[in-house]
């Protein structure tokens, strides 16, 4: 779980690990919003608070805009709150863009802080090693259930480390040719065996830039929409990772699922940020 601040002056949402670490986001963010507040004359800056009387003038820059920073933080700590997940932001319903390359750092830790919070995980990965490793290093306790799909074999070799004793874990195999459709159908199918009443879902779709790469736009934007609307049954969020910068087709098909999309989701310096 983690902190949460939202901005009252624009769509800006920021969720960090520790509240202290908030201190930073808000400070930055609502300067950048009175940055007119600051100024410099004189051989020395000075601010002026918009929400109250304080003043004050210094000959240390750095020193003026950090003491204004926590200043503005002190006018909004109210507001931070505490013991959520980003999730919650769609009501456990909806889809998640996420802006991160699948195989990167960043991802790992979205996708550890979307399952670790989920009774079942189902997971559309290339690399169910990587997975694997993610969710063992960085939950102190696996989902009640785990179902990776992957077009690779898993390699048990690659990860020694793990001890699934006691993981309910499960790889799921498929045919690398198989379409946009039998994949779909594929994750339906394990929902229905695996999903238990009231139970949260976490459904990560790692392979959004291979289905948009195999396939036209068409398919690839029917493919999301009809998973998003079998997790409405369910009742769960569904994780697309997505470089758009990687495939110009990408960014064509995310702009028709712009309606589809609720949440966009990234990384910034540990520490995840909504995305207008």
């Amino acid at each position: 779980m983690m902190s949460r601040w939202t901005c009252g002056r624009c769509g800006f949402v920021a969720w960090t690990r520790d509240r202290s670490e908030m201190r930073e986001v808000t400070g930055s963010h609502l300067i950048a919003h009175h940055s007119d507040a600051l100024s410099t004359s004189d051989f020395r800056v000075s601010w002026d608070c918009p929400y109250c009387a304080t003043a004050k003038t210094a000959y240390d820059t750095d020193g003026a805009v950090a003491e204004f920073e926590a200043h503005l933080h002190d006018h909004v700590t109210d507001r931070v709150a505490d013991g959520v997940h980003v999730a919650d932001h769609v009501d456990w319903n909806g889809v998640v863009r996420v802006d991160a390359s699948a195989v990167g750092d960043e991802a790992d830790a979205l996708r550890a802080h979307f399952h670790g919070a989920a009774g079942l995980v189902v997971a559309v990965t290339p690399t169910p090693e990587r997975l694997v490793r993610a969710l063992d290093e960085r939950l102190s306790a696996w989902p009640r259930r785990t179902v990776i799909v992957s077009t690779g074999e898993y390699d048990f070799e690659a990860t020694p480390d793990v001890d699934f004793a006691g993981v309910d874990v499960e790889i799921v195999e498929l045919d690398p040719r198989l379409s946009p459709d039998d994949v779909g159908e594929t994750v339906s199918r394990i929902l229905d065996a695996n999903h238990e009443p009231g139970e949260r879902v976490s459904l990560e779709v790692s392979v959004f830039g291979q289905i948009v790469a195999a396939f036209d736009v068409e398919r690839a934007v029917a493919f999301v929409r009809m998973l998003a609307a079998r997790l409405v049954d369910a009742g769960g969020v569904l994780q697309l990772y997505v470089d758009a910068d990687a495939d110009r087709n990408v960014a064509t098909v995310l702009n028709f699922l712009d309606e589809t999309i609720d949440l966009t989701v990234a990384v910034d310096d540990d520490r995840f940020v909504r995305r207008s």
